[in-house]
């Protein structure tokens, strides 16, 4: 059962301390460290364990174990030794301004679509589990709601209700709860019992950014960040939104438009690049004898429904042996696709790739897939299979 004794409940916002081992041993994750008391935080409700260091040694995690909490150290530090403990105290902070502002948002949903939070886990992103549905509309309405309550810069009381003051108490909780229960109230946003650190007003977390909101067992997902992060998150995407500003000539506040422009315009292109290719294609089957025993034909720009619609067109009308369509891609090499109505194609298909480093297969009237070889060698190794036949 928790006490919440520990420095990190009684000043949360300790960033150094003096403490003395009581007890080190090899263990999962490095050498389990106890100390009289800590300021370092142990993973639980969602939140992650502190970081730091203890003297000169690297703490890379806390977890409680066996109701101890345990520093997870990267060095073993001897029974008796007097240490001094130093807080990573941008990722405490961050947690703690990302475990309000969860808060914050959980409430709210709470307060108006009466919806339970069955789910909170804090890493890249914060995402929170809701057992009802909601509408993006819905997330931005409770985004705004969220930072009005961080503007008003509220007070977040961590307290102890005596057993009588809690039987008259409404609060969230996310299981039947004995003993000793710490709540969280954020005046006319939320009141929780939880375990976590916390900021002292919610002007401290900054600003709430809701991300996206997924479908998850029957209710909703929500990812969000806040603080330092949502702040941090905000900045990478005002960046990238400039550099498409400048690479487009736009305004910034215009960016999807001349986007939406370019991709038109891109459109039309392919359409012409098409078109010509289809020309192209076209004049080359003009030239084509009928009955010819073996056809290969090279473009850039097709598709697999083109290859497909021209090598077919040519079996049919040109009563071709075996028709071949190569693609020169990007990365110089060539997709294909052959159709034959003479020859057994599947049992080429090893032998060519074989000889022109390639991949793919089929069946006995179509193979299709790359190689990674030139022209003009794939054209001599086709030619000298098919005249071996």
């Amino acid at each position: 059962m928790e006490e919440f004794e520990e420095l990190f409940y009684r000043e949360p916002y300790r960033k150094t301390f003096d403490a003395e081992v009581i007890t080190c041993e090899k263990g999962k994750g490095g050498w389990h460290v106890v100390l009289d008391d800590t300021a370092f935080y142990p993973e639980g409700g969602g939140q992650p364990g502190d970081r730091g260091r203890l003297n000169d040694i690297p703490v890379t995690d806390t977890q409680r174990i066996d109701g101890q909490v345990v520093h997870l150290c990267e060095k073993a530090i001897a029974p008796g030794t007097a240490v001094h403990g130093e807080l990573d105290w941008q990722w405490r902070f961050e947690n703690m301004q990302s475990h309000t502002g969860e808060h914050i948002v959980s409430g709210l949903i709470h307060k108006k679509f009466g919806y339970e939070n069955v789910g909170f886990h804090m890493g890249d992103v914060i995402q929170i589990d809701f057992d009802g549905e909601m509408t993006w509309p819905d997330v931005m309405q409770i985004e705004r709601e969220a930072n009005a309550a961080i503007y008003r810069n509220v007070d977040v009381r961590c307290w102890f209700p005596d057993a009588a003051e809690l039987q008259d108490l409404p609060y969230r909780s996310k299981k039947e709860l004995n003993g000793r229960v710490r709540l969280v109230t954020i005046d006319g946003v939320d009141q929780c019992a939880c375990c976590g650190t916390q900021v002292k007003r919610t002007g401290e977390i900054g600003m709430i950014k809701l991300l996206s909101l997924s479908a998850h067992r029957g209710g909703v997902r929500i990812d969000m960040l806040a603080g330092a992060r949502a702040l941090a998150y905000t900045e990478g995407i005002y960046r990238e939104n400039e550099a498409v500003s400048h690479l487009l000539s736009a305004p910034m506040t215009s960016t999807a438009a001349a986007v939406k422009k370019l991709l038109n315009h891109a459109d039309e292109m392919e359409m012409q690049v098409h078109h010509w290719m289809a020309v192209s294609l076209e004049n080359q089957a003009e030239r084509i004898a009928d009955g010819e025993k073996l056809v290969l034909l090279f473009e850039k720009g097709m598709d697999r429904n083109t290859m497909r619609h021209f090598a077919t067109q040519l079996l049919d009308e040109k009563h071709c042996g075996t028709v071949g369509m190569f693609n020169l891609e990007d990365n110089g090499s060539y997709s294909y696709m052959l159709l034959s109505g003479s020859v057994a194609l599947r049992g080429c298909a090893k032998e060519l790739n074989a000889k022109l480093n390639g991949r793919g297969g089929g069946k006995d009237n179509m193979i299709q897939g790359s190689f990674k070889a030139d022209r003009e060698t794939i054209e001599k190794v086709i030619r000298q299979m098919w005249d071996a036949q």
